[in-house]
């Protein structure tokens, strides 16, 4: 792996708080910029990036947030957690929740990308099963967690600022005993 990418658990520091804030807000504007008007997007960036909700987040103890960073900039951010509902077979079974995987327009790049998942992975490896969700229009990252094993299995909406997305969930099994 590239020597100039780092992956780097976050804690609730000025640093840490600092640099989820700039992440969080700046992928939200590329991501939802041209499907909320100004008002959403205002109230979903400060609903999921405020001090106090990155704070909460931080402080709980089946979360982790990572950061992935390119010669020292930040370029992205995973969010896992041990909570969320997870579709049949899985009930009962421990999965762990990709929240969000997030990497800057300026920094999509395989290495940059390779590095938080790979992390993500690590960190996964103790469940059951690995899941997320993602916008059915993101083609590009829905093959991108194809490659990392992860299969679709339902359509959902997902919910942004009141703004109904058709979305697909994907689950990566760490247990090949799991069928469905």
């Amino acid at each position: 792996m590239d020597n100039r990418i780092k992956t780097k658990f976050t804690v609730a520091s000025e640093e840490g708080i600092a640099v989820l804030q700039y992440l969080g807000e700046t992928r939200g504007y590329e991501k939802y910029g041209a499907l909320l008007n100004e008002e959403q997007l205002a109230d979903y960036l400060f609903d999921q990036y405020n001090r106090d909700t990155i704070i909460s987040n931080l402080n709980t103890f089946s979360n982790q947030l990572i950061v992935v960073y390119k010669e020292e900039k930040p370029a992205g951010f995973a969010y896992l957690t041990g909570k969320g509902a997870v579709p049949e077979p899985f009930s009962g079974r421990r999965v762990f929740h990709l929240g969000a995987f997030e990497i800057l327009n300026a920094f999509k790049e395989s290495e940059v990308m390779d590095a938080l998942m790979e992390k993500c992975m690590i960190i996964g490896k103790s469940y059951d099963a690995l899941k997320l969700m993602e916008k059915a229009d993101e083609t590009d990252m829905i093959a991108f967690y194809e490659k990392y094993g992860f299969h679709q299995r339902a359509s959902e909406p997902s919910v942004i600022a009141g703004v109904s997305f058709p979305s697909l969930v994907l689950i990566r099994e760490n247990n090949r005993t799991i069928s469905g």
